[in-house]
């Protein structure tokens, strides 16, 4: 069976034999032929010189507008640079106001009013108010283009009225407003044309909205959606206006965006391109969050030195450093991503941090306890000294029951509680995992192990 992936592969491999060949007729065929998804998906497999190529000939297709939705940062400001304006005002005559504004936002702030002359007409007044709110907003992602009709409207009228507005882009729900455009109600398509003909909309209208402000974070809004199943969700400003919706593609695009964003920040990749090839960028992104790895070990490396006369007098000790290390560090990053994906969806409430942390809390108590008990028979098992009358034949196990048991403990404790304390600054807890979460867990276990042992063994 052919996957999608497999598909693509071929269909890249293809392109550019193509473009190698200048085979501009059998291109333009390809093209005609794929999706604008997939054709976006072909540019971070090429090189520069490829990819302009392919630029001209979509433009050509005119399925420029719908490739740009699609295209990573990168791509997309390669392909303004290297487009003339008249292209570019084509292309951005048809796409819709919202993704103007994103493509837009993404260009240098000396660029921004170069490229929003481009838009005219209606559409450059709509761009210019969505420029207005604040970025990862309601506002910032809505789409301006919505269908509302008043309330006493009867159900032909407002059929003939969706008929003679067919462009819009989203029509599956019609917002009922009052004179003052505020929101009154909304009614579903499949309910308009049910109706007698000469029912109000006030009498079919369902009252009971799912809306948010216009300075709803973006998650919030995607939240909505997610929870309520709806396919768009009406956007409100502070007199309960309507000011537009945030329609399910735009909310996918959300879920997948904040996913993606969270999963490199929990990695310490930061806000690197996934599509970028360029070395620069990937390595500006990852060498911030790689130093607090460098600065946890070079602390752990400086406290297992502070500790080099108990090494030498018992060897057996270092043998244990790796799996309490590692043991800590996995814990602390399952605890840390439980709760960050937790905050997240909404599943995990802050106002419930303390139940929470007990939950964790336990958690690492019976695992901590589960693997202690085990590294312990194995250290009893290896027998690290060969005189069963020796103090250390029982002290050893017990020095490290006690000091993974304690590691897990704790790393599952600050696992839970950095993402939650930073949810409560209102600093984005996925960045508690990964390089901070471990590291941390690392410097802490490695000098509760060696006090143990001073304790214990000397």
């Amino acid at each position: 069976m052919i996957t999608t992936r497999d598909r693509d592969a071929f269909l890249v491999s293809t392109v550019i034999k193509l473009i190698k060949r200048n085979a501009v007729p059998n291109l333009r065929k390809v093209i005609a032929k794929t999706h604008a998804a997939d054709i976006a998906r072909w540019f971070p497999h090429m090189r520069t010189d490829e990819k302009t190529l392919l630029f001209n000939l979509v433009a050509q297709e005119e399925l420029m507008g719908e490739v740009l939705r699609e295209l990573n940062t990168e791509d997309r400001l390669l392909f303004l640079e290297a487009s003339e304006p008249a292209v570019i005002r084509k292309i951005l005559r048809g796409m819709a106001p919202d993704d103007v504004t994103d493509l837009i936002e993404e260009l240098p702030d000396e660029r921004q009013e170069e490229f929003l002359a481009l838009v005219e007409g209606e559409a450059s007044e709509d761009v210019q108010q969505l420029l207005q709110y604040e970025e990862k907003t309601a506002g910032a992602i809505m789409n301006t283009q919505f269908f509302s009709l008043p309330e006493d409207m009867t159900a032909s009228d407002a059929v003939e009225r969706v008929r003679e507005m067919a462009d819009i882009e989203m029509v599956f729900y019609v917002y009922v407003v009052d004179t003052e455009m505020r929101l009154e109600g909304v009614i579903s398509l499949r309910q308009l044309v049910t109706t007698r003909p000469d029912t109000p909309l006030s009498d079919i209208m369902t009252t009971r909205l799912y809306k948010v402000h216009l300075s709803t974070l973006q998650e919030e809004v995607a939240r909505v959606a997610s929870r309520y199943n709806v396919l768009a969700v009406p956007v409100v400003g502070d007199e309960d206006e309507l000011m537009g919706i945030v329609t399910v593609d735009d909310v996918i695009d959300v879920i997948r965006d904040e996913n993606t964003e969270d999963m490199l920040r929990m990695a310490g990749t930061g806000d690197v391109e996934l599509g970028s090839l360029s070395v620069w960028r990937n390595t500006r992104a990852r060498a911030p969050w790689l130093l607090a790895s460098f600065v946890g070990g070079t602390a752990a490396a400086y406290v297992i030195g502070q500790f080099e006369g108990q090494l030498e007098q018992f060897a057996a000790l270092t043998a244990f450093i790796p799996i309490i290390m590692g043991m800590g560090g996995n814990i602390g990053t399952q605890s840390s991503t439980i709760i960050v994906r937790g905050l997240a969806t909404g599943e995990v409430d802050i106002q419930e941090r303390w139940k929470v942390l007990r939950r964790e809390f336990a958690t690492g108590v019976v695992l901590g306890t589960m693997y202690g008990l085990l590294l312990g028979v194995v250290a009893k098992v290896r027998d690290w000294t060969t005189d069963p009358a020796s103090p250390y034949f029982i002290r050893l196990p017990i020095v490290v029951t006690l000091a993974i048991a304690g590691n897990m403990i704790l790393a599952a404790t600050l696992g839970t509680f950095i993402p939650i304390v930073l949810k409560r600054l209102r600093i984005d807890p996925a960045i508690a995992t990964g390089p901070f979460v471990t590291t941390s867990i690392d410097v802490l276990g490695i000098v509760f192990y060696f006090m143990l042992a001073r304790v214990i063994l000397f």
